[in-house]
């Protein structure tokens, strides 16, 4: 959810008494920068944060939501590109995109709790309406089944309420709609993405780096003292112990990402039996041909469902033609990043 990329400042902006406001992105047609959920935020002090369009319409839009401030009234906005916009505001990539701008408002009950289930790491559910009538409106559930706000009425509640955690079953905003044609935008609130990386080698190293960057919960498992250093590891939690004990106390789920990079089958086999039996959403295994057949054949021997070890990556990463550390480490993230947005690395 992007809205953590906006958080810090609002938070901030929030406790200043700063009048604020924030733009999110609905709706893509054709191509665009950013997907569905993307935001953008903006103070009456003229400071920012986040973005929707890589900078294509961000000082525009930065307009908008401070003339909903001045409002207090949400609005849509859409952007395009034309012969007759082209050297004004709009899109150079083709796309369209519909952006929907709401100022802040100080008694709004769902901003707190919003926060506190981003800070907590706990899951929900952001529905923001869109339709003219409860345009800004918003309703937030909790995986506990809690809600806070209100679109409007009792009735337009429980019709969201009712799909529970059908509201968080995947990653990514989208338009929701009622029996009724009532339009609403739905924002997943979903725990931080964990990444757990079993054996503390250079690849691994790397990989804790480039993952902490991209907004990941890193955690390293490995006994062996002497390669599992704080100073390698400065982005990730370190759980110096076997995985057999580490893998069942960190409590694996499919919010977690799994990367096994050992090479050696003590650390490696009862790694993927668990990663493989919580269900983690992405299990990569380094290693070439020979190694891959063996993990898989210990798997089989322990009585692993054939179905669970096909769901593997390995050898790991995308093949980039990667050769040093660094360079697999990159290849093993952007083939996590591909699952996770539904490139074509989710198909193999």
């Amino acid at each position: 959810m992007s809205l953590s990329e906006i958080r810090e400042a609002a938070s901030r902006w929030t406790s200043e008494g700063q009048p604020w406001g924030e733009a999110i992105l609905i709706g893509v047609r054709r191509s665009a920068p950013r997907l569905p959920g993307a935001r953008f935020a903006a103070a009456a002090d003229g400071s920012m944060a986040g973005t929707i369009s890589a900078g294509c319409v961000e000082a525009d839009l930065r307009e908008h939501i401070l003339a909903a401030i001045r409002a207090g009234e949400p609005r849509v906005v859409s952007y395009g590109i034309t012969d007759e916009m082209a050297l004004g505001v709009g899109l150079a990539c083709g796309g369209e995109i519909d952006v929907l701008v709401r100022p802040h408002e100080w008694d709004d009950p769902v901003w707190p709790v919003l926060v506190g289930l981003l800070e907590t790491g706990n899951a929900g559910a952001l529905i923001t309406g869109v339709s003219e009538d409860i345009r800004g409106r918003r309703l937030l559930v909790a995986s506990d089944g809690s809600a806070t706000g209100s679109l409007g009425s009792p009735e337009l509640d429980a019709s969201f309420l009712a799909r529970g955690r059908e509201l968080m079953a995947r990653e990514g905003g989208r338009p929701v709609e009622t029996d009724e044609g009532t339009v609403a935008f739905l924002d997943p609130v979903l725990p931080s993405r964990r990444l757990v990386i079993v054996g503390a080698t250079p690849v691994a190293s790397a990989l804790s780096r480039f993952a902490a960057v991209a907004g990941f919960r890193v955690t390293v498992v490995d006994p062996r003292e002497g390669l599992a250093r704080d100073e390698l590891f400065p982005d990730a939690t370190l759980v110096r112990e076997w995985p057999e004990v580490a893998m069942d106390r960190l409590a694996l789920d499919a919010w977690t990402d799994v990367a096994v990079l050992a090479h050696d089958d003590r650390l490696d086999v009862p790694a993927l039996h668990a990663a493989l039996t919580a269900g983690c959403r992405y299990v990569g295994l380094l290693g070439g041909r020979r190694t891959q057949e063996l993990r898989r054949q210990h798997l089989i021997d322990k009585g692993v469902n054939i179905s669970y070890i096909n769901r593997i990556r390995g050898p790991i990463g995308l093949d980039i033609g990667a050769a040093t550390p660094a360079e697999i480490a990159v290849a093993i993230l952007a083939e996590i990043l591909a699952l996770k947005g539904g490139g074509k690395a989710a198909d193999r």
